[in-house]
């Protein structure tokens, strides 16, 4: 399990923090389209409210890019 976190790591100090949040949004955003029966527009709803809710400190990470 350590050598994947460090694998991990190593390929994600690549990218910015916001760039793997992203990315990790798009998957979410996917998966949700793929496997749930709710509207796009409910996915977009909860993705608001989610965002909403991170802490502030994230959220100017976020709006650096």
């Amino acid at each position: 399990m350590g050598e994947l976190f460090m694998y991990c790591t190593d390929e994600l100090a690549d990218i910015s923090f916001a760039q793997a949040f992203s990315l990790l949004m798009e998957l979410f955003i996917s998966k949700a389209k793929e496997f749930l029966t709710i509207s796009e527009q409910e996915i977009s709803a909860f993705v608001d409210k989610f965002l909403d809710t991170i802490p502030d400190a994230l959220k100017i990470k976020l709006k650096a890019v």
